[in-house]
């Protein structure tokens, strides 16, 4: 292979090494933006279990909503709950909290007393309810799919005469509890009793108030009776669903950063792909021989204009002429 051939190949090879690193620069750029396009529109379904920010079948955005609808002020609660203000006049939910410490019981409890409405409970709530109260009532899985208003009931929760859930809990005894909701088995699903100058209500299984349910039976009159009077706050806890306070760069979510780390990586590709390269300098082409008639030719036109036109003038003329 001649020089420029070999040259021209060398050429070749780098122009497809860099386009090879615009085309992986340009997927990068890709993936970046359907990650950020799904960050804008919301994605899809997805949030802990009970969590008034959930989209998904567990969750309560939509007890939220039809709250907000109904003209109940909804606040999302993210500070921890022995530092929150409280206010007595509206109705605190904790459902299936991730832990619940005895700092944060004090403060439930001196909520309520204090004259707030407070729910609580969800899934093995035996974990949780100590910190609360010192006797809780025994809880276990299983339960009835179909809950009916007890007399109690029938007074607190008007309008509801059924409701539907999962079957995922049940109260097992109610001593010193009222029973507003029980499975046609007997099970208890809703508890309540009067502490200080409030009412608390125990919830075997938070499942007639998530999104999957709440359209059934009479689940959406029993999450509106729930929440108190007309009007009346409804404050959701997610401090306990590992929603925290956050301020300045602590406020912009993971998914963000990994998606700026991408950008940045994509740009660094794409400044890799298009700097001048840096090595060995190329080697250029060997300058052919001049032709031998041409060189003696001038050779002897050198030696002439010198005065030098001796033997080696002729012998150089007679070289020249094939002689």
């Amino acid at each position: 292979m001649g020089e420029a051939a070999r040259i021209g190949v060398e050429r070749m090879s780098a122009g497809g090494a860099r386009r090879g690193w615009l085309w992986l620069c340009a997927g990068a750029a890709t993936i970046i933006a359907v990650t950020l396009l799904g960050e804008a529109l919301g994605g899809g379904p997805q949030g802990p279990v009970s969590s008034s920010y959930a989209t998904d079948s567990q969750g309560l955005a939509a007890w939220a909503q039809l709250l907000s609808q109904n003209d109940h002020p909804v606040v999302q609660l993210r500070t921890p709950l022995q530092r929150a203000q409280l206010d007595p006049a509206s109705t605190v939910v904790v459902l299936d909290p991730e832990a619940l410490l005895p700092a944060q019981g004090r403060r439930l409890r001196a909520f309520v007393t204090a004259g707030g409405r407070l729910l609580i409970g969800g899934r093995e709530p035996q974990g949780t309810l100590p910190a609360l109260l010192p006797a809780p009532p025994t809880w276990s899985t299983g339960g009835s799919t179909r809950d009916l208003p007890v007399a109690a009931g029938a007074q607190a929760l008007a309008g509801v005469s059924e409701v539907a859930s999962a079957g995922e809990g049940q109260w097992e005894s109610t001593g010193g509890y009222r029973t507003l909701l029980a499975g046609t088995s007997g099970d208890a699903l809703l508890l309540e009793r009067g502490l200080g100058r409030g009412r608390l209500a125990l919830i075997a299984d938070a499942s007639p108030l998530q999104n999957r349910l709440l359209g059934s039976a009479d689940n959406a009159q029993l999450a509106l009776n729930l929440a108190g009077g007309a009007g009346r706050p409804v404050v959701f806890v997610e401090s306990v669903h590992g929603f925290g306070e956050a301020r300045g760069l602590a406020a912009v979510p993971g998914r963000w950063w990994l998606a700026f780390a991408l950008l940045m990586f994509a740009g660094l590709l794409w400044i890799l792909a298009r700097a001048r390269r840096l090595g060995p300098p190329e080697r250029m082409p060997r300058a052919p021989a001049p032709p031998r008639g041409a060189y003696v030719h001038a050779i002897a036109l050198l030696l002439r204009r010198t005065g030098q036109t001796g033997d080696l003038s002729d012998a150089l003329t007679r070289l020249r002429d094939g002689r």
